[in-house]
């Protein structure tokens, strides 16, 4: 296995998984194979196989929505690089620019989209957790 790549070593592809999206690059860089592997999107992404964490690097061109969703069992956090994002999580929701984050706890709906006139470059960060600890309290 491979610990360390160097941006030759990454695949971007236009897309999310199995559904079409306006152009747009994303960059998996970290992430379970049940999820990002070979098997899923039918080639491979360079990628780390890890257990639980997750990382992806997103390039949008403005008007590009995630579309609103949620996670049973995953927590996320974005990280605005470059561009403006209008991001909803639950009933907040507020347009921010570079250096802004946001986290989205398990359950919660949530969307992002690229708006103003640059494109959006955000990272995101997801653990993904165990189902028996997902209801216990914190």
């Amino acid at each position: 296995m491979q610990y360390i790549h160097t941006p030759e070593d990454l695949q971007p592809f236009a897309g999310f998984l199995h559904r079409p999206e306006k152009e747009g690059l994303t960059v998996i860089i970290a992430g379970p194979e049940e999820i990002y592997g070979p098997h899923r999107i039918a080639k491979p992404l360079n990628q780390f196989a890890s257990e639980r964490i997750q990382l992806s690097l997103h390039t949008w061109p403005p008007g590009k929505a995630h579309g609103s969703h949620h996670h049973k069992n995953w927590e996320q956090c974005y990280y605005i690089f470059a561009g403006q994002a209008r991001i909803t999580v639950g009933d907040e929701t507020s347009t921010v620019g570079p250096g802004s984050s946001a986290f989205m706890p398990p359950n919660v709906e949530h969307d992002i989209e690229a708006v103003g006139d640059e494109p959006l470059v955000a990272a995101v960060v997801t653990c993904h957790l165990d189902d028996a600890k997902i209801n216990q309290p914190n």
